[in-house]
């Protein structure tokens, strides 16, 4: 059993612990980077349930709050797979199944998982998505890297095979992804590029990009508890990288070294203003910057176009309703830098209800910064 296969359950004291000392560091930086209300909502049922649940169990619970999907047949990724999806099978074996025509065809869709959260028709209904995904993501995949990876054990992920293999949704959508930023970002895979992500939830999109370019650096901008959750995990999967952990600092030359050795690194969002201009090839962000309040989007945007010296990658709701901070977010809101150059914006795959855009940021270095 390889290192990555579990991960250990942490002890509650060196949990507490760290997520005391990021909260404290996040606390003292710039307050428009403090969590939105619906963050401290949001924050507060995650902590909940990796102090009840532990770490260890991450993608059963906090992957929840991210972007693994408990849906069912009425949710429209359940129809844009059923239209398009190559495996066929089990939108047969469900249709028939949900018509109660054997319950031996929910066995063919998954075996039942007595240690599992979920209901059985959960479970079931999840084994199904995640199948029609995996083809999504197996016709997208012109490199062949789902040959090559498959879901870490780190993390308890729900038990969902095919054809022997471990696979997960957020593999697939991760997959999917990567082939969209593919489309721009076409580095060879053997360069030296240099990534930022912010909001990595615990890192589905880090491993891939880790696993497709092997000489990748990948920092992660978050706060807490996902920069805790992140670290772990992504420490877990990769223990052979050189990890930059989370530590509170107030100069760039205090950790330059460091961070220049590290292949993995994370940080707050005031710490990743103190980075040189221009520093990344490419930032990514998924499904987090419609939860934020207009002032802090703004903020963020003009951190991207600080760090990235090519290219923003978006994927967001067309619409987002946040009812708690009283803030609704248009895709066409957000504040993007009259010098980007937009590539593409268009509804993502699967989740329609998404857009996924990206944008050619100005390559031109701040004045004294050099490569």
């Amino acid at each position: 059993m390889t290192v990555a296969s579990v991960m250990a359950p942490t002890p509650p004291a060196e949990m507490e612990s760290t997520l005391s000392a990021m909260a404290s560091c996040l606390a003292a930086g710039d307050p428009v980077f403090l969590p939105s209300k619906f963050w401290e909502a949001f924050n507060s049922t995650n902590l909940k349930q990796l102090e009840s649940e532990g770490i260890e169990n991450l993608k059963q619970t906090v992957a929840l709050n991210y972007f693994t999907w408990l849906v069912g047949r009425q949710n429209e990724q359940f129809s844009y797979l059923l239209k398009d999806s190559p495996l066929a099978w089990p939108s047969i074996l469900y249709r028939l199944w949900r018509r109660r025509l054997t319950a031996g065809l929910a066995y063919r869709l998954t075996p039942p998982d007595v240690s599992s959260r979920l209901t059985r028709d959960q479970q079931v209904e999840l084994a199904v998505l995640t199948k029609m995904l995996w083809g999504v993501a197996q016709r997208t995949d012109m490199l062949g890297l789902l040959n090559t990876i498959e879901e870490p054990k780190a993390g308890n992920p729900f038990k969902i095979f095919h054809r022997g293999k471990l696979i997960s949704q957020d593999l697939a959508n991760s997959v999917i992804e990567f082939y969209s930023i593919r489309e721009c970002f076409n580095s060879p895979l053997d360069a030296r590029v240099e990534i930022c992500e912010l909001g990595a939830g615990y890192g589905r999109n880090a491993y891939v990009f880790l696993k497709a370019f092997p000489n990748c650096k990948y920092v992660v901008v978050d706060i807490p508890p996902a920069l805790y959750v992140s670290q772990h995990y992504l420490s877990s999967v990769f223990p052979e990288r050189r990890i930059f952990p989370f530590r509170c600092f107030e100069s760039f030359d205090e950790v330059e070294d460091e961070l220049e050795q590290a292949e993995i690194a994370f940080l707050l969002p005031h710490q990743a203003k103190l980075l040189p201009p221009k520093s990344f090839d490419l930032f990514v962000n998924i499904s987090s910057l419609h939860e934020m309040r207009p002032e802090q989007i703004a903020a963020y945007f003009d951190l991207i176009d600080h760090l990235t010296r090519s290219y923003f990658y978006s994927k967001q709701w067309f619409v987002s309703e946040n009812p708690i901070d009283g803030v609704s977010i248009k895709h066409d809101d957000y504040p993007v830098p009259a010098h980007w150059r937009e590539l593409y914006l268009r509804p993502a795959r699967v989740q329609t209800a998404f857009f996924e855009a990206m944008y050619a940021v100005s390559q031109d270095l701040t004045e004294g910064h050099k490569r």
